[in-house]
């Protein structure tokens, strides 16, 4: 019985953890805007969620100064705004140190596989890097994403990403207006 309890003790410490974990980035981090493309609005299993590719998703490979990046590469997005919402401005394996704004992902596609890719073609490499920052997928609220839809409507994020460069998606805002 005290195993079982220390098992379920241990269970509610992680959940806690990663709890305040997050609050710590909603409440201390640096808010950034982010255009999004929104997809997958309902999923029978899942419910009503939307699956975003943000403006900073999709990088092209020049901006990572040559440096071979592979799939899986934790990398470190610095971003630079203009305007009203952030955009990349270049992508680096080592975390940045010189105070700018940047975002920590993990590179799903398009990234260096292997040496014999490299030299059996030349442009391996060459083509975009797709980066997923774990804040990609949106949960709605029961109801509110039954008929709406994204199509024709200026879809933008605001994300909070602490010194780390971890993130949270704070809120959606659908052609200006905070959603849902």
């Amino acid at each position: 019985q005290t195993k079982f309890i220390l098992v379920i003790a241990l269970q509610v410490i992680i959940i806690f953890a990663i709890v305040i974990f997050k609050m710590s980035i909603l409440t201390g981090g640096t808010d950034v805007f982010l255009t999004i493309t929104p997809a997958d609005p309902r999923d029978m299993l899942r419910g009503d969620y939307a699956t975003f590719q943000y403006n900073i998703s999709n990088l092209d490979s020049y901006i990572s100064g040559g440096r071979q990046i592979k799939n899986s590469d934790t990398v470190y997005v610095v971003l630079q705004q203009r305007g009203k919402y952030y955009f990349a401005l270049n992508v680096q394996k080592n975390k940045p140190t010189d105070g700018k704004i940047f975002i920590k992902g993990t590179v799903a596609s398009g990234g260096v596989e292997t040496k014999s890719d490299v030299s059996q073609n030349q442009n391996f490499g060459n083509s975009p890097i797709h980066v997923i920052y774990g804040i990609e997928d949106y949960f709605i609220p029961e109801g509110k994403g039954r008929g709406f839809n994204f199509g024709n409507k200026e879809a933008a994020a605001r994300v909070a990403i602490d010194e780390n460069g971890n993130a949270v998606l704070k809120q959606l805002y659908i052609d200006d207006k905070p959603w849902p």
